[in-house]
């Protein structure tokens, strides 16, 4: 299985943006965007951990 080369920091990154993009589209339910905002606070929580 290959790995990821990229350091947790960037992964971390690479998943915020789209994330946060994906909050400021229109026509989100209250679900959805409750589920996309804790999607962004575990993000957070992880950056924290890994110090980023």
């Amino acid at each position: 299985m290959p790995t990821d080369p990229r350091p947790p920091q960037q992964r971390i990154a690479d998943q915020m943006a789209p994330t946060r993009r994906q909050l400021t589209q229109e026509g989100l339910s209250r679900s959805q965007r409750r589920e996309i905002a804790d999607r962004i606070h575990n993000l957070n929580e992880q950056a924290r951990r890994f110090g980023a």
